[in-house]
């Protein structure tokens, strides 16, 4: 879990992360700056609990606290979650991923599970469930250009944590991005359309819930302006953070590269293996990515 001025509602999301049935737990928290008491609370959970453990650090950001977290994780664990502050955690968040996990096959590549999540209110009443309306399956043309995986309900296996913590973009990145990159690069990702987690709506959470469709056409433009070139970018950086072969290099090559000649980002827009998962969505970034702003 990484923190930030939580103090408000982190005391509800430890108390449902301690309440998780089926698994044993150990909650790693590392608080990114806070100004207010939520070291303190810290704090005083993990002197009354064996199981929870805390540092502080300077202000880094949401993403890049979360790859300190990595590095610092005990890696004698079977299975691993990232946790925001402010959600709170039905009680078989936990090991619902953890059975899902366990039925792929293989069992020794990295392995990554996401799932839907129920937007609730600040009082975390008045819940409603909300998923990206996946039409197609999770892959590496998906996880290029968009992320289906929300970090507060990833969990990953130790494949996937040992070869994300020594492979980390160099600039900036995404956390469960990266994770559902690499895990669809080199293993597999699964998605589970049951939610398991009250995402909490308040003031400071950016997101809030899409009701209309103005509303999510506004939020669709909005976060497209927020990506220009950094799909581009983000491409360039797992090029140079993974110095090895994976299924689909090429993919990923064609989208570090397109914005280089015309002839290339008519390849990239012909390029059928990758694809978002909504037909208006996957023809929209089509034409960014012919106006090269992606």
């Amino acid at each position: 879990m990484s923190t930030y001025n939580g103090e408000k509602y982190i005391k509800e999301q430890l108390e449902s992360i301690i309440a998780q049935k089926g698994v044993k737990i150990s909650l790693l928290v590392r608080d990114d700056g806070s100004s207010d008491r939520t070291a303190a609370i810290l704090k005083r959970y993990s002197q009354e609990h064996e199981n929870i453990s805390y540092y502080t650090g300077n202000n880094l950001g949401a993403s890049k606290s979360f790859f300190d977290l990595l590095k610092k994780a005990d890696h004698s664990a079977d299975y691993f979650a990232f946790s925001d502050q402010d959600d709170y955690w039905l009680p078989d968040k936990l090991i619902r991923a953890v059975k899902m996990l366990r039925q792929i096959k293989q069992q020794d590549i990295p392995l990554l599970y996401g799932s839907m999540v129920t937007y609730a209110s600040e009082d975390l009443q008045n819940g409603q469930a909300v998923s990206y309306r996946n039409r197609r399956k999770t892959g590496l043309g998906n996880a290029l250009v968009e992320n289906i995986f929300m970090g507060c309900t990833e969990v990953f296996n130790r494949s996937l944590l040992e070869l994300v913590s020594s492979h980390q973009p160099k600039g900036e990145g995404w956390h469960d991005w990266w994770l559902y990159l690499t895990a669809s690069a080199f293993g597999k990702a699964v998605y589970d359309r049951n939610a398991y987690i009250l995402y909490r709506q308040h003031g400071s959470n950016r997101l809030g819930m899409q009701k209309s469709w103005s509303q999510r056409w506004r939020n669709r433009f909005s976060h497209f302006q927020q990506l220009r070139h950094s799909l581009n970018r983000q491409a360039v950086q797992f090029l140079k953070a993974f110095d090895a072969k994976y299924p689909d290099k090429d993919l990923v090559w064609l989208l570090a590269h397109y914005r280089e000649s015309p002839g290339l980002r008519l390849r990239l827009i012909a390029e059928k293996r990758i694809y978002r998962q909504q037909k208006m969505d996957d023809l929209t970034y089509r034409l960014l990515f012919l106006l090269g702003l992606l």
